[in-house]
């Protein structure tokens, strides 16, 4: 069941057109980006067409000062004081329960709008580096599924034409101790080594997928320290106050102390009015509903996280990716073609191009990609067949290595 439900997740997409993610990726770059926004310009306009502020002036303020003083209470610095305690005597005192953050919360939601884009602009930028446009390759097989049969495998077998030259053209050409290293090296630390070595667009996939869930993890943190008090249990005592506990929470108070200086000629007076914070009864409610939207963002993005890692580091997935849709088609057999199968696999696909194959199927038919995998599948064959069957060329031009011996096209290594 969980599963199921985490595989529907994956392939949820909120964004029109083909996409080379999965739906929890679109959850922090589209969907938590659409909701900070709109957090944003719900605080803006409430402090900047609304009264955010009301305060309690002396019988002898005049209009005009009372609305002076209420703005100059919204630009400083004010405080809070239950109402039960005496207010303390020094500045310093005072300002412990500084209140100010509300004037900041527009840029710090702007700021978390950024923060949860940059992972998915790190990964539009970086992955055509890889060699290939994964995004027209994925909106290629999407148009294959709305043509006619005519055409249909004509244009499958552009995509499977121009994937097979992407992927014969981005490997190591010669070996040696230093190329062996590095393919050893990128099964660990994909991204580092991996263009050449079949695991760049899956290592740079993964890493933004990290990003994603640091991201949402230092979210805590940061609010923690915005907002001045232990945001990591925030939702909880939420919880506890819609279980029937109606009380107001100090955490944003409604009725704050202003604090503030009235220069008269040479006289310098000192000011104090009690302020209704209404701001405060939104930024609330958003913070709390913020809570909530991170903790299970959080929650998806990790089990997301790991889900891919066990499909990129454990060979055995991406055999059984391959693997299922070949047996449906009658293929891989034979001992033969179970040998040729995993060469396939890991030295011909290898991970980018599995992982390319993933990107297609999140955005087309079970049975597009089964037809891709079948032509690639074909054209492997036919290469592989031709290369044991071509006699090698050595240095004077002479043809001697025939069926018993040469150089393997995908692995440098010599045949016997």
């Amino acid at each position: 069941m969980w599963e199921s439900m985490l595989i529907a997740l994956s392939k949820l997409n909120l964004s029109k057109g083909a996409r080379d993610d999965d739906g929890v990726d679109q959850l922090h770059h589209l969907g938590t980006v659409a909701v900070l926004a709109g957090f944003a310009a719900l605080i803006g306009m409430n402090q900047y067409v609304g009264d955010p502020i009301h305060c309690w002036a002396p019988a002898q303020y005049p209009d005009h000062h009372q609305e002076y003083a209420e703005n100059l209470c919204w630009i400083s610095q004010m405080y809070y004081v239950p109402m039960d305690e005496a207010i303390p005597f020094y500045k310093e005192d005072r300002m412990k329960t500084d209140i100010s953050f509300y004037r900041w919360v527009v840029a710090v939601l702007a700021i978390q709008c950024l923060m949860f884009k940059f992972p998915n602009m790190l990964w539009k930028e970086l992955r055509g580096y890889s060699g290939i446009n994964v995004q027209k390759i994925v909106n290629m097989a999407e148009e294959v599924s709305t043509a006619t049969p005519e055409d249909k495998d004509k244009q499958l077998g552009d995509i499977a034409l121009f994937v097979h030259r992407w992927l014969q053209s981005y490997r190591v050409y010669k070996y040696n101790v230093v190329v062996r290293f590095k393919e050893k090296m990128s099964s660990v630390l994909c991204f580092v080594f991996g263009k050449r070595q079949g695991t760049y667009l899956t290592g740079l996939y993964l890493f933004t997928k990290l990003l994603n869930l640091i991201n949402v993890i230092f979210q805590f943190f940061m609010l923690t320290a915005f907002l001045k008090f232990n945001y990591w249990t925030y939702g909880l005592e939420v919880l506890d106050h819609l279980g029937g506990n109606w009380m107001d929470t100090e955490r944003f108070p409604r009725v704050v102390m202003c604090d503030f200086q009235i220069r008269q000629l040479a006289n310098v007076q000192d000011h104090s009015m009690q302020c209704v914070l209404s701001i405060n009864l939104f930024i609330e409610k958003i913070f709390a509903v913020a809570w909530f939207w991170f903790f299970m963002l959080a929650v998806a993005t990790t089990i997301n996280f790991a889900k891919w890692c066990w499909e990129i580091f454990f060979s055995k997935r991406r055999e059984h990716f391959i693997e299922k849709y070949l047996l449906i088609l009658g293929e891989n057999g034979s001992r033969r073609e179970r040998a040729l199968f995993k060469k396939f696999v890991h030295m011909y696909l290898r991970d980018d191009g599995v992982f390319l194959l993933r990107s297609v199927g999140n955005n087309s038919s079970e049975i597009i990609v089964m037809d891709l995998i079948k032509k690639l599948w074909d054209k492997f064959k036919k290469d592989n067949y031709h290369n044991r069957a071509t006699p090698a060329i050595d240095g004077n031009g002479n043809a001697n290595a025939g069926r018993h011996g040469g150089t393997d096209p995908l692995t440098g290594e010599t045949t016997a």
